[in-house]
């Protein structure tokens, strides 16, 4: 709880009270704080749904049951127009 309560202490200081005239990079110390989060859930995201593509190749198709294979095998009579009588 207390390092919750810290994290967006800093992060509130970072994102408004931080000087702007100091840099990482190309970046100020605003920008960063900005930046890093989009990153982080963008890339969480995108390996969620890498996640899910990996899980629907390499789950096996279910088979069918022996009573849906013999209903199957039932009702795969074709309509024959000669015999009907209606």
């Amino acid at each position: 709880m207390a390092l919750s309560i810290m994290a967006m202490i800093v992060y509130f200081w970072a994102l408004f009270l931080s000087p702007p005239d100091i840099t990482l990079g190309r970046f100020s110390i605003s920008e960063w704080a900005i930046l890093i989060p989009v990153f982080i859930f963008v890339y969480l995201f995108l390996i969620v749904i890498a996640w899910i593509g990996w899980a629907m190749i390499t789950t096996p198709p279910t088979l069918p049951s022996q009573e849906e294979s013999i209903i199957d095998r039932g009702n795969s009579q074709r309509f024959n127009p000669r015999k009907w009588k209606g």
